[in-house]
Formats: structure tokens, sequence, C-alpha cells
């Protein structure tokens, strides 16, 4: 019976695992596939829509040149070959007139004008005009079907029409609007009984879309085939890991089972039960110690390929020579590489919480500009849904506090970002005070209201269980470890979270954390970063090593450090760094801490001993997500630690630390204006400006409107060039706050 209760509970475990890890690639699937279905319908309308404005503007253009003809009641032309009297207008007394030169003259009329047009110089430019009605003085004028079907919806009050059509083989945008009779027309159509505002007929335009498409097409491929490429991925990471925990299930089993065995034994086998049950403690030490193995692994094999991808977008993005087509794709492709890194960090967030790996890394923070940040970070989101997302702070918190700035940042990102994923009407409130501590001291409290449906009974005893989502299965995006990473964060920081929720009536998410003053302003922990453009002159040639054994990031990391001036050389594991470093004698070496042969312990350590290697500075790139890690590669000889996926700006920076290198910046950093402590200087300026400038100002930091924020800028740009520049850096630092106090509409406003 024993036998049988562990082999069941053994299969219950495995097939826990299979559900959890089918979840988990149904809903990487359906994310994917999700997205791909919105990005090919979204650059369909992109391609319809940009059709439609070149059909718009020629016909705009054929309804100027109509109106200017009838305002003029015609023109006279010189009859020829081409252009010969019109036998239509025959009535008009004055059709044709001769010049005291002997010039013979016809009139045209503003139908006769815009048809020659179309028919003489119709295929110049590839865009088809036809002006035509159902009653045409000219056969040639008669409609086709579907000018036709266009027609006769005018006469039923129609006020255009749009559809794309085939013409011959080719397809095109067909739009079509009426012609109304004005004063100017009777002059040539009275005699047929028309009338002011009478629908004479239409003007048809087509463009072919034979172009547009092609293009849709390249687009889309290369998007789709980015997107498969992370999908794949993403499986086979989930494929690995599935696999490596179900070995450790299977020896945890085995264990099991073996200690089960001995405990049936005889006394004589005390002892030798006793060497046995050490040996199982030891398998299990082994397990722990290999799931922390896998957790590596699985960091290293996620982090280094998104650090291509979100390296090599941003690389794209500062190219000179970009449409604006492409920057919004290569900004799609950092957004979502974003989005899924944060997925990653998740999984890995919650395996380190489970492994008892996560600590606590305190210090002074700005509670006030953290609170506003996140707020900031996902206004957007709420704005796509028209929600109203909004920050109740008492004014009696204290400004500075010491706590975990980033468990902090990600706890309000998760119950923020998770109300306004699930609130489709109304707000979200985010409210922040400080309350009595019945133990002794105080609490900062945290409260994320929203006005969703509310969660059911039967799920607010299960929400913080991991992999469990509001919603319909496969409706939500996500890992489902949001809410309990969250809690897990809140007490790992001597806090709670609760909940309270009613079906119909919204949720109301409240988070406890110790609230530890600190007086005075803490130093910032680091400056703004700026675009490096190139070194500075009168520097040595610097000689720099790039170690890393994945091709894409080798490529990467030359190009960026090239691009800014470098020399540099790379070496695809620790064998290869330190044949380049005793031939070249590098100054500054970037170490991948995972190679293979040599790895870059064994070589940081080797090209310490080496003749010269005391001079050399080497810093570790790593994609782990282990932290005690850190100590092991100073250990190594490195003298600082960056983690995958990095920024430009963090390996400038390092480089400047260690080595004292000076760069040239963008010139927004050069005019000292880049970050938003210099709009202060402005404010005068600012308030002095006409109350409409003011008010459009205002209105787009208000309603978030990005796009009439950058019109302002570049409006005032002709004006004042420092204030322009002064708003649009503290604009692209989201200091909304800082622009409004700097207008005097500021919360002490």
């Amino acid at each position: 019976m024993p036998n049988r209760t562990a082999d069941s509970a053994f299969r219950a475990q495995l097939r826990r695992l299979r559900v959890y890890v089918a979840l988990a690639a149904l809903v990487w699937t359906l994310s994917f596939a999700g997205l791909s279905g919105w990005m090919l319908d979204h650059f369909r309308s992109n391609t319809l829509d940009l059709a439609f404005q070149e059909a718009r503007a020629n016909f705009n253009k054929d309804q100027a040149f109509r109106y200017w003809g009838t305002l003029h009641g015609g023109v006279y032309v010189p009859v020829n070959g081409l252009i010969q009297p019109n036998p239509y207008l025959a009535h008009l007394p004055e059709r044709d007139i001769t010049t005291p030169s002997g010039q013979e003259l016809t009139l045209m009329n503003p139908a006769y004008m815009l048809r020659h047009l179309h028919e003489e110089f119709g295929d110049l430019f590839g865009v088809r005009g036809n002006i035509t009605s159902l009653d045409p003085l000219r056969p040639e004028n008669a409609p086709d079907a579907w000018e036709e079907d266009a027609l006769r919806s005018f006469e039923e009050n129609a006020q255009e029409r749009l559809e794309v059509a085939a013409i011959g083989d080719e397809p095109h945008l067909r739009y079509m609007a009426p012609m109304q009779v004005d004063h100017g027309c009777l002059e040539c159509h009275a005699h047929q009984g028309y009338e002011v505002g009478d629908i004479r007929g239409g003007v048809s335009v087509a463009v072919p879309l034979t172009d547009y498409l092609e293009r849709e097409r390249q687009i889309a491929g290369v998007t789709v085939s980015a997107f498969a490429g992370v999908w794949l991925l993403g499986l086979a990471g989930l494929g690995l890991g599935a696999r490596r925990l179900s070995q450790d299930i299977r020896l945890q089993q085995a264990a099991a089972e073996h200690i089960r065995e001995l405990n049936a034994g005889l006394e004589k086998r005390v002892r030798e039960r006793t060497v046995e049950l050490d040996e199982a403690r030891q398998q299990a030490e082994g397990a722990n110690r290999a799931k922390s193995v896998f957790l590596a692994n699985m960091s290293h094999e996620l982090r280094t390929p998104m650090n291509a991808i979100l390296g090599f977008s941003r690389l794209a993005a500062q190219g000179p020579n970009l449409t604006t087509e492409q920057r919004e794709h290569l900004g799609l492709v950092e957004r979502n590489g974003d989005h899924l890194l944060s997925l990653i960090n998740d999984v890995l967030n919650m395996a380190k919480i489970e492994s008892g790996r996560q600590t606590v890394e305190s210090g002074a923070l700005d509670l006030s500009r953290n609170l506003h940040d996140v707020l900031e970070m996902l206004r957007a989101r709420a704005r796509e849904k028209d929600l109203a997302l909004t920050l109740d702070a008492d004014p009696q918190l204290p400004r500075f506090i010491r706590s975990d700035s980033r468990k902090l940042c990600q706890i309000l990102i998760n119950l923020v970002g998770n109300a306004i994923k699930y609130t489709d009407v109304g707000a979200v409130t985010l409210r922040a005070s400080r309350e009595e501590n019945p133990g002794g001291g105080e609490w900062l409290r945290l409260v994320v209201e929203d006005t969703g449906p509310g969660i059911d009974p039967e799920l607010q005893r299960r929400v913080f269980e991991p992999f469990v989502q509001g919603g319909d299965a496969g409706t939500t995006e996500g890992t489902g470890l949001g809410l309990p990473i969250t809690r897990q964060f809140a007490e790992l920081m001597g806090g709670s979270v609760t909940l309270a929720s009613t079906p119909g009536g919204g949720s109301r998410f409240t988070v406890h954390l110790p609230l530890e003053t600190v007086d005075g302003e803490p130093e910032p922990d680091d400056a703004p970063a700026r675009r490096v453009l190139g070194l500075a002159p009168g520097q040595p040639a610097w000689r720099i090593l790039v170690a890393d054994d994945s091709e894409s990031n080798r490529i990467l990391l030359r190009r960026l450090l090239e691009g800014a001036g470098f020399d540099v050389r790379v070496a695809a594991d620790g064998e290869e760094a330190l044949k380049v470093f005793r031939e070249w004698q590098p100054h500054l070496v970037w170490m991948d801490m995972r190679m293979p042969r040599i790895d870059g312990f064994a070589a940081s350590r080797a090209i310490r001993e080496a003749p010269g290697g005391q001079d050399t500075v080497i810093i570790a790139l790593t994609a782990s997500a282990s932290s005690v890690q850190a100590q092991e590669v100073r250990d190594a000889g490195c003298v600082d630690l960056i983690s995958k996926p990095f920024r430009d700006h963090d390996i400038f920076a390092a480089m400047g630390r260690h080595l004292g290198v000076k760069y040239r910046y963008a010139a927004t950093s050069e005019r000292g204006v880049a970050h938003t402590a210099g709009l202060n200087r402005y404010a005068r300026r600012l308030q002095a400006l006409a109350p409409g400038q003011l008010e459009a100002l205002e209105h787009a930091v208000r309603t978030g409107d990005v796009q009439a924020l950058a019109d302002w800028v570049e409006h005032m740009r002709g004006e004042s060039p420092e204030l322009a520049e002064a708003v649009r850096a503290a604009a692209s630092a989201f200091r909304y706050d800082d622009i409004l106090t700097a207008i005097g509409k500021g919360r002490s406003a």
C-alpha cells in the first residue's frame, strides 16, 4: 500500500508538471499568435489608409481644379489636334471665338477640362481618374459597373464610396464622391434641367495597390520571422526546464522509495541505513544544486539572445537614414522584447523565491519619484483603454525612505498593471499613506483600487498561487506569476498584501510595508543616460577585447564600441581570449563568464597572472540570475559586473569609470538640459509665454498627448531653442510634474 501511495504521488507530480508546462506553452503560443495576428491586421490597415490618403489627395486636387474652372466659367484654349470644340456646348453662343490676331479659341468647361486631364495624363503618375454620371452627355463618359453602383448610392444620400476592387488583373483602391451642381455649372447644364444642389454625377479615383501590398508583405515577413524565432526559443527553454525538473522528481522519488525500503529492514541494518540516509541527503542537496545550475543556465540561454535582440534594435534605431515607419517598427520590436524580458524575469524571480535566494537590498529612495515613475510607466496602457490613472498621496508622507526600490516598484507595477488589464471602464487609483503599526513603528500603506468587474470569491482564495489568472483561459497575457511574486516580495520586505473584492464592484489590493524615514536628500544613484557620439579628442587609441561565445553579442558590442572610436578585437571563448591578450595587450577586456573550453572565470585568473595582466581592466558580462556570482567574478579578477541585457549607457559608463575614457555626447547633453532639473531655470520664461501657448502645453502634459507635446516643442524651437529643448528633455524623462510646476500648474499651485 505505501508503494502504491508513493507511485500515485509521483505520477501526480509529473502530471502537474506537464500541466504547468503545457499551460505555459499555451500562454506563450497564444500570446505570440495574438500579437502576430494583430500586427498583420495593423499592417493591412496602414496599407489601406496610405492608399486612401493618396486617393483622397488626388480627388481633392480634381475637385479644386473643377471648382476653379467653375468659378471662371471655364477657360478658352487654342483649337488643335488634341482639343476640338465640345459638341455638347454647341448651345452656348460664345463657345468658339477668334482673337484679334486670328487665333481660334474654344471654351473648355470644367467637366471637359477634368476629363481631358484624366484621359491624357491619367497614366503618367499611376493614379486613374474619371468624371462620369448616370446620364452622361458623352457616351465615353458612361460609368463602369462599380461607378454605376456608387452613383446610385449617391442618389440615396451617400456621401462617398471607398472599396478595394480589381481593374484588369491588378487590385486598386477605388474612391468616388458625388459632384453637385452649383451656380457656375448652370451656364453649361441649365438646359438639361439641373438646379443648384442636384447630383450631376461623380469623380472617381483608382489607386494601384500592388506596390503597397508588396511593401506590406516584406514588413510582415520580417516581423513574423522574428516572432517565430523568439517563440521557438521560448518553447525550447520550457522543454529543457520541464525535462530537468522531471529528472529531479524521479531522483527524489527514487530516494524516497529507497528510504522506505530501509525502514522496513531489520535492526541490524541501522548503521547501513544511516549511511544510506546520508547518501540520500547528499542526493537531495545535489538536486537543489542542480536546480540552481538549471536556473543559471535558463537565465543565460534566455537573456543572451534577448541582449542581442534589444541591443541591435536600439543600435538600428540610431541610424541616420531611417524612415518614420522603420523607427516605429524598431520601437515595436524593442517594446515587445522588453515585455518578453519581463515575462522571463517573472519566471526566474519565482524560481529564486522558491529556492530561497531572493534577498532584500535596502537603500535610500525618493518615494514620491518612485510612485510617479510607476504611474508614468503604465499611463500609456491606461490611455489606450481610456482609463483615468491617478495618484492620491498623503502630503504627510516622507519624501525619502529606506527600502528596496526595485522590489517596491515591481510590487506597484504588478498591482497597477493588473488593475489596468482587467478594468475596461472607469479608473485605477493608487493611494499612499502612513499608518501606525500596532507592533511598533509605522507602515507605508499602498492601496490599488479599480472599477473593474471584481474577482469571484472562489478565485480570491487562489489568486496568489502561481500560474492562476483572472478571466477565461487564453484571454489574458502574462505568466500568472505577478501576484505570487508581489506577495513574496512584500513578505520578504517585512510586510503583507491583502485583497478585498466584490464581483461587479471592483477590487482593492492593500500593501503594508515597514516605513523608515531617511533624513536629508540622498545622493542620486546615477547620472542621466546620455547618447555617446564618439571619443573626446586627445585620448590614446584604446584597445578593447570582447570575449563572448555568442556571435550576435560579439557583433553587437563590436559595432557599438567601434562606432564610438575604440579599437576592438573579439574572441569566441576563453582560450582564444588568452591568445589575443598575449599578442595585443588590450587596455580592457569585456569577459563573458560562461564560455566553452575555458570559461570567463579561468580566463580572467589567467590574464591576471600573465605579464601585464595587472594593468588590464577586466569587466564581467553575465546573463545569470544568481547575485552570488558578483563575489565570484571579483575573486576571479574582474573589477565590475554588467548584467545582460545591457544598455549602451551601461557599457560606456563602466569604461569611463575604470579607464577614465572621455566621450563626446549628443547635443542635448552638451547644452546641459538633458535632465529635468534644468527646467527650473526656464520657469519665468515659460510663465511669460502667451496664455494660449501655456494652455496648449498644459493640456498636452495632462492628457499625455505625446504628439501634441512634440508639436509644441517644434513650434517653440523657432522662438526659443533652449526653452524647447528643456521641455523636450523633461518630457522624455516622463517628468510631467516638473513641467507643470515650471509653468505654475503643479500640485502646489
